[in-house]
């Protein structure tokens, strides 16, 4: 069979998927008369949405159902069928999929549970189903989902009972793909409440064949998209196209944002190196999202502020607010959260100032926030004059009202709505939870006329932070780096065949990083004392005397390091010392001699490391050395291959940061030696990435500016 290229795949996965969101006809196997279960739902939404391809339900028991003739067998149909729902007992789900490939079914969405998320039968069963989908070129999304939702076309194979959205302020916006159905419905009601639609809505469920990473690819590529959210346990698989995904989405300026669940999952425990325990499951996630521009919601309501004003379509050009308040306290209390978030809120211009003055009480604020204080009584004007005044500011990117519905204002509600379409930058008004009917009926009135209303302070200022950032990421979507192996890789293989154990030893690990160009300390390999002082004398004191075993993962917990010899007999002392401490530790550990290395000058430690991860491939590693990494595990990570921004991110990213720019009395160190580091540590990890399972570079000493870094230990475990 020939290679596919990248475009062709692209292309074939378009056709693939086409019949899920758009098919001309539609089977249900085992249609129910009872349009309250679901294998009679889709019988429903299919008529309550007006889809207008052919519907075919399935079931031998009954002529007819919801007005549909019934066939008592796929076989029976007439016509060609594009999707099917299988809505049978598991028992019998895998005999329906096979007779939807005979009779030539694109696409089967399989709504029955039971399969790997009960037990390990269960998990066989659905295997199979893969096979099947892989033999056949069906296509098969689930077991266990809810089904799928377009908007547009009335197409609604789905079990998630609900009556069809009307009267929307921002219909057809959101596409939303989720692993978990049941919350997946959730959401679904909660972001209409804020008067935003769906354009698609797809439940992936086990995921036996069509995966996430593929609906992802899927909608990215439809024009008509501007917004996908998600919900995410865990990709199985196509962690590259999920990537190649977002990247697409970041250039085309569609905002994508996930609540990916599991933050505390515990990652690698077995690990050979720090890289290998410190990159853990959520770590890679976190790093893909920072790195592919996908924003990260902790939780629904974040989500759902961040979707409504998106929506709204204002983006904000930087992270500057402007807080109007009628209540001192509840400016405080935006004020005090905006840090948390990276919102500054910026001190107001004089001119700005001085118009507030001119109809404010002398006793209200006019720095920012803006407090309106009681004169809101006896002047219910005067909200609105404050926000038009602040929102014109040329410093100030966005705004927040703090307004209490409660207020005695029944035209309060039109007032902030005429207010908010005066301005053109993001404007969200903060309230809160409240059942006085007519505060009610205000809040309502407002989100049906498209204004943002968030009732959770935190998950407003957090969006809208959120969507700064993203619209800052959007101005630098760069391409990625695209290597063409050369002598590098070669070398480096060379070394790798050289040797037969899966941990590389410092020297050959080294030997590789020098392949790739990355300093690394000069060293000799001695297998003598004597051999130890002439390579001493070589180099030049002092040196550092290391134990050269496969067997010896960390020399220094094995007391096989010494540090600082300054002459003849100190080496000649440490190197009996080091061999007898490796037996002592070890006894049946491989000595292969002692390393003798250059002993370099103090400077910053920092560590870098990669690691080849199932889903996304290697991923690198940056962060502090010594006690950073151990304790405090300060590191950031990224997925190969690196762009420089992504380099320089990483390192502004870790906490410890300041350490780089130079603290008492300390010089800035070299970033720049640091980025091009990172960028060949990139290359090696793309060319060696089917070689390599983990590699460290700890310490990499870091020196003030234009005077580089050098590798002063490294580790490389093969796959």
């Amino acid at each position: 069979m020939t290679a596919r290229s990248k475009q062709e795949l692209e292309r074939d996965l378009q056709a693939e998927l086409d019949p899920l969101f758009y098919p001309s006809s539609i089977a249900i196997v085992g249609a129910s008369q009872n349009l309250v279960k679901p294998s009679g739902i889709p019988i429903a939404l299919l008529t309550l949405y007006g889809y207008s391809g052919k519907v075919y339900p399935v079931n031998p028991k009954y002529d007819q159902v919801g007005g549909w003739k019934c066939y008592p067998t796929l076989a029976d149909i007439p016509g060609p069928v594009d999707l099917a729902i299988i809505g049978v007992p598991a028992a019998a789900t895998m005999e329906a999929l096979r007779q939807c490939a005979a009779a030539g079914v694109k696409v089967a969405v399989v709504f029955t549970s039971g399969f790997a998320e009960v037990d390990e039968s269960g998990r066989k069963v659905q295997d199979e189903m893969r096979r099947l989908a892989q033999s056949s070129g069906m296509r098969i999304l689930g077991p266990n989902c809810l089904g799928v939702m377009n908007l547009y076309n009335g197409s609604v194979p789905c079990f998630m009972f609900h009556d069809k959205p009307s009267g929307l302020f921002y219909p057809e916006k959101l596409s939303y793909i989720t692993q978990s159905g049941g919350l997946g419905a959730i959401i679904y009601q909660m972001v209409l409440q804020h008067s935003v639609g769906f354009n698609y809505f797809v439940s992936t469920g086990n995921e036996a064949d069509i995966s996430f990473a593929e609906v992802l690819s899927y909608l990215v590529e439809r024009q008509e998209v501007g917004l996908i959210g998600g919900y995410i346990e865990g990709l199985q698989r196509d962690g590259r196209l999920f990537m190649e995904a977002l990247h697409k989405a970041l250039q085309r300026r569609k905002l994508v944002a996930f609540q990916k669940v599991g933050r505390t999952a515990a990652g690698a425990t077995a690990a050979a190196s720090h890289t290998g325990a410190l990159v853990g499951e959520d770590r890679v996630y976190d790093g893909v999202f920072k790195q592919f521009g996908a924003v990260r919601a902790d939780d629904v309501e974040q989500m759902n502020a961040l979707f409504l004003l998106h929506a709204a379509g204002r983006m904000p050009a930087g992270k500057n607010i402007g807080v109007i308040t009628i209540s001192g306290g509840g400016g405080v209390v935006v004020a005090d959260k905006c840090p948390q978030f990276g919102l500054e809120v910026v001190r107001l211009t004089e001119k700005t100032q001085h118009s507030l003055r001119q109809f404010f009480p002398p006793y209200g604020a006019v720095a920012n926030p803006v407090d309106l204080t009681s004169a809101i009584f006896t002047d219910q004007t005067l909200f609105q004059r404050a926000i038009r005044t602040v929102m014109e500011d040329p410093r100030v990117h966005m705004g927040a009202f703090f307004y209490n519905l409660l207020m005695p204002d029944p035209d309060a509600a039109q007032k902030i709505i005429d207010v908010y379409y005066a301005t053109s930058k993001p404007l969200v008004v903060f309230t809160w939870p409240t059942g006085q009917d007519f505060a009610v009926e205000a809040r309502e009135k407002m989100i049906r006329a498209g204004v943002p209303v968030i009732e959770h302070v935190p998950s407003g200022l957090w969006a809208l932070a959120a969507l700064a950032d993203w619209v800052k990421k959007t101005e630098k979507a760069g391409a990625f780096p695209e290597y063409r192996p050369g002598v590098e890789k070669q070398r480096a293989l060379e070394v790798i065949r050289r040797s037969r154990e899966r941990s590389l030893t410092e020297s050959l690990s080294k030997e590789i990083l020098r392949a790739y160009g990355i300093p690394v300390t000069r060293e000799k390999l001695a297998h003598s004392a004597a051999e130890a002082v002439a390579a001493a004398e070589e180099m030049g004191y002092p040196v550092v005397l290391k134990v050269e075993s496969p067997d010896i993962l960390h020399k220094t917990e094995a007391g096989g390091v010494v540090l600082n010899l300054e002459n003849r007999a100190a080496v000649e002392k440490a190197y009996d010392l080091i061999i007898k401490r490796a037996r002592s530790y070890k006894p049946a550990a491989r000595l292969e001699g002692v390393l003798v290395q250059e002993m370099l000058p103090p400077g910053l430690e920092v560590i870098l490391g990669m690691k080849r991860d199932p889903i996304f491939g290697p991923t690198i590693l940056f962060g502090l050395g010594g006690i950073y990494v151990e304790l405090l595990k300060d590191v950031a990570l990224r997925v190969a291959p690196l762009r420089e921004e992504d380099a320089r991110e990483m390192i502004a990213e870790i906490q410890g940061k300041a350490l780089l720019d130079g603290v008492r009395g300390q010089p800035p160190r070299d970033r720049e030696a640091l980025v091009e580091i990172l960028m060949r540590l990139s290359r090696m990890a793309v060319e060696l990435g089917d070689e390599i399972a983990e590699l460290d570079i700890n310490p990499l000493i870091l020196y003030p500016e234009g005077e580089g870094a050098v590798a002063a230990d490294a580790l490389i475990v093969l796959r």
